[in-house]
């Protein structure tokens, strides 16, 4: 797994000692990946070996695959009220869709769920 370059020296510059990466249920596409500082030690939780990290990482040991050769981008936007706001892109090749901002993605690809009976309807009131 890899950091971006601005999260690492954010992170070094406010001595941060430890992370948790980790997945969350969220939005479009499903899934989104955070950053949490804060996080007490379990053993859910398994250590990355990140030779060249000046702190350490963790990841739950369930996502333990699902990280090789991941990257992790921060990026920051404003919401609806125009805060800032921390987002992170997750990427590695497991990632199979991801919604139209990119923050939230899947590990498979779904299907459209499809309304059958709106779908219906639709087509019956064109037809008028």
């Amino acid at each position: 797994m890899k950091l971006d370059k601005k999260t690492v020296v954010d992170l070094i510059e406010r001595k941060v000692k430890k992370i948790l990466v980790y997945f969350y249920d969220a939005w479009c596409s499903g899934t989104k990946v955070n950053i949490k500082e804060d996080f007490v030690l379990s053993d859910e939780l398994t250590k990355l070996d990140l030779s060249s990290s000046p702190f350490e990482v963790y990841i739950e040991k369930k996502d333990f695959d699902k990280f090789n050769w991941a990257i992790i981008t921060k990026t920051i936007t404003a919401d609806h009220t125009w805060k800032e706001k921390v987002r992170y892109i997750f990427s590695n090749e497991k990632v199979k869709d991801r919604c139209g901002c990119g923050s939230s993605f899947s590990f498979e690809k779904k299907k459209p769920q499809i309304d059958m009976e709106k779908l219906k309807n639709l087509k019956n009131n064109f037809k008028k």
